[in-house]
């Protein structure tokens, strides 16, 4: 970024470090520090309705962590990716975020 906006490049970059937490905490079934990782006024898309700030995330993120035995490695589009899992009976899903100065602002889930 030479004086301009940044890439999606730069934004892919400048994420990854937040998305590799993210993964590692609902890994670990981390509730506190995936809570570190969200803004304060996230928004999750849900089939359900939008449902706005840290607790309603985290407790949709812990939900599907408690399926999800396998994290794939994130696939990004500058500040946008796709964080797949794999739960132990073999079906798979998908978590779509939007990371904005290292913390997730949206996401969205089936």
């Amino acid at each position: 970024m030479a004086g301009g906006h940044p890439s999606d490049a730069d934004r892919a970059e400048a994420s990854l470090p937040a998305l590799t937490a993210v993964i590692e905490a609902v890994g670990a079934h981390d509730a506190g520090a995936l809570a570190g990782l969200y803004r304060d006024d996230v928004v999750w898309l849900a089939p359900d309705g939008a449902h706005t700030g840290i607790d309603a995330a985290v407790a949709r993120h812990m939900e599907i962590a408690t399926r999800a035995v396998v994290w794939d490695p994130p696939q990004q589009h500058g500040a946008r990716a796709v964080l797949r899992w794999t739960g132990d009976d073999g079906v798979r899903g998908a978590i779509v975020v939007e990371v904005r100065r290292g913390l997730i602002i949206s996401a969205a889930s089936l």
